[in-house]
């Protein structure tokens, strides 16, 4: 039983926290585009961000992506060597928000 608490508490994410990630302009630019495609590569993720100039590097890339998958709007999966991410029902917010 104690074990399972313990996996909750990781799981928690302040309020703040949370508003930060989805109020963020590229933050919510990586949100826009996850929903759409509902799965996308690490790469054609990157790829987007920066045809659009919503970031200027791979450093700003990783920096917001860690933010929203510890905000838990987005989560990651790795299937055999690449890496993709997914829209959670959190990161679903971004539906109600203006543009």
């Amino acid at each position: 039983m104690p074990d399972e608490l313990e996996k909750d508490e990781d799981k928690t994410v302040d309020h703040g926290q949370y508003l930060k990630a989805v109020n963020h302009p590229v933050r919510r630019v990586i949100l826009e585009i996850v929903n759409e495609v509902k799965k996308i590569s690490r790469v054609n993720l990157l790829n987007a961000l920066l045809e659009r100039e919503a970031i200027k590097d791979e450093f700003a890339f990783n920096y917001n992506i860690d933010y929203l998958l510890k905000a838990f709007c987005i989560k990651k999966i790795e299937e055999n060597t690449e890496i993709f991410y997914e829209i959670t029902q959190s990161g679903k917010v971004v539906d109600y928000l203006e543009k």
